[in-house]
């Protein structure tokens, strides 16, 4: 009986030890797999081109690759006896904004579920881009994935594609202006050679009417003192009927209107020509035809002679006042300049408005080496948050079809190359004042 309960419980024991056999191989396989997937994971992450740090759910390292150690700088001496606080204090080191980046991961760490993905500067100039992640370890062991990619090179290469493309811009916007002020220049030249067309085929013809003029008024002058010869024989010679035939007759034709009339219609004609001569003569001091270089220039005469071709367009809205200063001959391409004081007095005239009362003033002065020409108007003014803008190529704020935002533009460009400045002032409902400044000496460039 004692037998048979040995050898059933010595098979009961032999068949629990194989399984245990079993179940150790099981394990022990299980082990080899765990290991390998342990080791593979380790190698993928020595290996990764992006330096890798594991904070635990108290936002304490725990692990981190070669990779980091190599891209943060970390010292052997560190990494041989590291511990949560030498490793952070010198990861704070390398950091420039060290205070936002502690901030950030005590952020992290009160918020396990955030992703974040940020930039930070390096104290060495390198740009560093972060990614975190969260990684969960059961329900409620969090651990925070830290992933740092060194981006210098690519923020280098943005920051130079970006400058290319602000000194692209700029050259379009250059290329612009100069193509703008062609085709400016273009219309001035096919003005003045208009002037000068005008000037060639009219000026002989008004010059004979001119003269034919003077000589009339001195044939009818000669004219009346006959007549009144005749009235004074008449009158003396006791002739009734002639004398009386001489007052019907001058009754019927209103001699003393037509004595006066003649007089007027002649000074009116002669007036007439004078101001013809001198519209084309102001059409071509304006657009100076035949100067194309630097030349000394009184700038009132140019005022003046611009003021007398866009007199049209600024009589209907406003009174121009001239308070000149005294200042000196300025050394500049002088058709260019009026072509400013021109879009200077326009605007000033649409800031107003036709039917309007309003007043521009023209002032200049002089002030250390520097002549200034200042238009200032009573009109509607800029708003604040245009002026900065005003220059800017095809801006403007006139309606559709009443201005092209290219007049201040090419104006700009002009005074800048002169090697002067344009300032400007403006209350809305009050006015603008709009300041020229150019040196009366220009430098060799």
């Amino acid at each position: 009986m004692i037998e048979r309960s040995l050898e059933l419980m010595s098979r009961e024991l032999n068949e629990r030890n194989s399984e245990l056999r079993d179940e150790l191989a099981v394990r022990h396989e299980a082990e080899t797999q765990l290991e390998l997937l342990l080791s593979l994971l380790g190698d993928t992450l020595e290996s990764t081109a992006d330096g890798i740090l594991v904070l635990d759910d108290e936002a304490r390292i725990v692990r981190f690759n070669r990779r980091f150690i190599e891209m943060m700088n970390v010292p052997k001496e560190v990494v041989a006896f590291w511990n949560h606080a030498t490793l952070m204090a010198h990861l704070q080191s390398q950091i420039r904004d060290h205070g936002a980046f502690t901030e950030k991961l005590e952020y992290l760490c009160h918020h396990p579920e955030s992703e974040c993905h940020d930039t930070f500067d390096c104290n060495d100039g390198r740009v560093i881009e972060c990614y975190s992640l969260p990684h969960a370890q059961g329900e409620e062991n969090v651990r925070r994935v830290l992933s740092f990619r060194d981006i210098t090179a690519r923020k280098l290469a943005e920051e130079a594609l970006q400058r290319e493309k602000e000194e692209q811009k700029a050259l379009i916007r250059k290329l612009e202006e100069a193509h703008n002020q062609l085709l400016q220049s273009e219309k001035m030249a096919s003005i003045g050679q208009l002037a000068a067309g005008v000037a060639h085929e009219i000026n002989n013809p008004i010059g004979y009417v001119n003269s034919n003029l003077s000589t009339l008024g001195q044939y009818v002058e000669k004219l009346f003192r006959v007549t009144d010869a005749y009235e004074r024989v008449a009158s003396s010679l006791g002739e009734l009927s002639a004398l009386e035939e001489i007052r019907v007759l001058k009754k019927a034709a209103e001699w003393d209107y037509l004595r006066q009339d003649i007089v007027d219609l002649l000074k009116e004609s002669t007036e007439g020509i004078v101001r013809v001569k001198r519209i084309v003569q102001d059409l071509k001091d304006f657009s100076h035809v035949d100067e194309t270089e630097w030349q000394w220039v009184d700038l009132h005469k140019g005022i003046d002679s611009t003021l007398n071709v866009v007199n049209n367009e600024i009589k209907y809205s406003a009174e121009v006042v001239k308070e000149y200063g005294d200042i000196p001959q300025v050394e500049c391409l002088a058709s260019q300049l009026n072509q400013v004081f021109m879009n200077m007095l326009v605007n000033a005239s649409h800031a107003i408005g036709e039917g309007g009362q309003g007043r521009i003033v023209i002032r200049t002065g002089t002030k250390d080496e520097m002549v200034w020409v200042e238009f200032s108007d009573t009109g509607k003014g800029i708003a604040p948050e245009n002026l900065t803008r005003i220059f800017d190529p095809f801006f403007t704020t006139k309606p559709v079809g009443k201005g092209t935002g290219l007049g201040l533009s090419l104006s700009y460009g002009i005074i800048g190359k002169h090697h002067g400045k344009i300032e400007v002032e403006s209350e809305v409902g009050k006015g603008t004042m709009f300041r020229i400044w150019i040196p009366v000496h220009q430098t060799v460039s």
